[in-house]
């Protein structure tokens, strides 16, 4: 598209348009159709190539559609097979996107989302074999009511090129559908894991109408785990989420206090029971300790029951969501600092049942520690 200038009417100064001149006379350039049309049709282009439907009362579009077209790109260069593009993320501290439960007196209530949150998902490029990965700003949203009594997951995708929430049941099960993105409003098959396609934002549990729908959030970043160095007396919370399905605890303290026991151990509520028992090669016999099954309390993480002891302990936990429930073991070392000796070492053996709330879903999964110098802990969720 250039200037009319082979147009001899249109009345063009230099190659350009000017406006009358009532005082010399001198009149304004004329628009001659053809090129109205075209100057139109070069806009409406771009703002068809940004996926938008033109509209003449908007005045926006066309920065729309060059932000969105500028996001896709005019070639494939950048773009990735779609197996290969990163799993979606949210760019908050713990990887999760905040979701606010809704009760509604005739039904199960909703579910609402913020604006201003960088999320980073991918977008197809050319259907089912291409993509790309697009970071959007969230924008305020807020899902229809839902049935009671019944099981959602909130998820997100890109759609014309704009990122959309939806909401659509399921089970924690589902398994991924081929396309890899959900059907929003489904009925069913929505509580699949996120794919790079396709993010899984919480899952949320409706009751009697009126009532607050629960929310259970979910983590999208690119590595479940995290570590924490804590000294001191304190809790910490280990981070869980509905797509858990197993997870690992290592906790140690390479540098014993001096003075000193030092304990680290779950809180004690909601244990079903457990036991333990421990061997030393100073014990001809093990001993063992089921008595948590009638008055519980939980799987033992460690003390090191002697100052100076340098102790580790693995844990692994088997998560069953749908009965908000957990199975955890544990293997505990203990050795006294610098000793050539085997007279003082322990191993450990332990396991329990764990109940989990709903807050464990939210703030995770409370562990106590006192005289703790330099205890370490790396915990990690495997889906």
């Amino acid at each position: 598209m250039d200037f009319p200038t082979k147009v001899p009417s249109a009345g063009l100064v230099d190659g350009k348009f000017v406006d009358e001149n009532p005082l010399t006379g001198t009149p304004g350039s004329l628009i001659p159709a053809s090129w109205g049309n075209g100057v139109t049709q070069e806009i409406v282009n771009v703002i068809k190539a940004g996926d938008l439907t033109p509209d003449e009362t908007k005045v926006d579009q066309l920065l729309q559609a060059i932000q969105s077209v500028s996001a896709k790109g005019w070639n494939l260069d950048s773009a990735l097979p779609i197996g290969s593009l990163p799993m979606p993320t949210v760019a908050t501290a713990d990887g999760r996107l905040s979701v606010t439960p809704i009760a509604a007196a005739t039904s199960g209530g909703k579910v609402s989302i913020p604006a201003g949150v960088f999320v980073s998902i991918g977008q197809e490029v050319v259907a089912g074999q291409l993509g790309r990965s697009r970071t959007f700003t969230t924008q305020a949203w807020s899902s229809v009511e839902m049935v009671p009594s019944a099981w959602y997951f909130v998820r997100a995708q890109v759609v014309g090129g704009v990122l959309k929430f939806y909401i659509q049941r399921g089970s924690l099960y589902d398994i991924a559908p081929a396309s890899l993105k959900g059907t929003p409003d489904a009925a069913a098959g929505g509580g699949f894991q996120s794919t790079p396609l396709d993010m899984c934002i919480a899952w949320i549990i409706t009751s009697a109408p009126g009532s607050i729908p629960t929310v259970f959030p979910i983590y999208n970043r690119s590595r479940l785990t995290w570590t924490q160095t804590v000294n001191g007396s304190g809790v910490i919370y280990l981070p869980l989420d509905p797509h858990a399905r197993s997870a690992r605890l290592i906790v140690g303290n390479p540098t014993p206090s001096p003075t000193e026991i030092t304990g680290v151990g779950f809180a004690p509520g909601g244990w079903v029971g457990g036991n333990y028992c421990f061997l030393s090669p100073a014990l001809t016999t093990s001993s063992n300790h089921d008595a948590g099954w009638t008055s519980p309390y939980p799987c033992a993480i460690f003390t090191n029951n002697f100052v100076n002891d340098v102790t580790v302990t693995s844990l692994t936990a088997s998560f069953e969501h749908s009965q908000l429930r957990s199975l955890w073991q544990s293997y505990q070392a203990e050795h006294m600092l610098g000793s050539t000796s085997a007279v003082s070492d322990e191993l450990l053996f332990s396991m329990g049942i764990k109940n989990h709330p709903a807050s464990d879903y939210v703030s995770g999964i409370a562990v106590n520690f006192s005289a703790a110098v330099n205890v370490s802990f790396s915990w990690e969720l495997i889906r």
